[in-house]
């Protein structure tokens, strides 16, 4: 998590279970005033290294497959699609249809 004072900037949350050699980023949020600034790659670089150091060699995600910014920036940092499923993520409010996400995953 990264904060500035009371007020919560960026955090991302990691699951690791035990017996897995693989980590996974269940969540990544940056507060809109507070992107494009390199934050979310700073967490996904923090987050690896604790990853690494638990022994994990694999990190996965999902994203919401319109999410151009997400993917741009998964990829750009060494993360690659390997499943899609369909219908994962709820409409959103002017949506009729559910999302489908894209499964990635990286080496470390």
């Amino acid at each position: 998590m990264v904060e500035n004072g009371t007020h919560v900037c960026g955090y991302m949350l990691l699951l690791m279970r035990r017996n897995s050699r693989i980590a996974r980023i269940y969540s990544l949020a940056v507060a809109p005033e507070h992107r494009q600034i390199g934050m979310a790659r700073t967490l996904l670089a923090c987050t690896e290294s604790v990853a690494m150091a638990s022994g994990r060699n694999r990190i996965r995600l999902e994203v919401r497959e319109d999410n151009t910014a997400a993917l741009r920036l998964y990829t750009s940092v060494g993360y690659r699609p390997f499943d899609r499923i369909a219908s994962y993520y709820e409409a959103a409010p002017q949506q009729v249809y559910r999302t489908a996400a894209i499964r990635m995953e990286k080496p470390i």
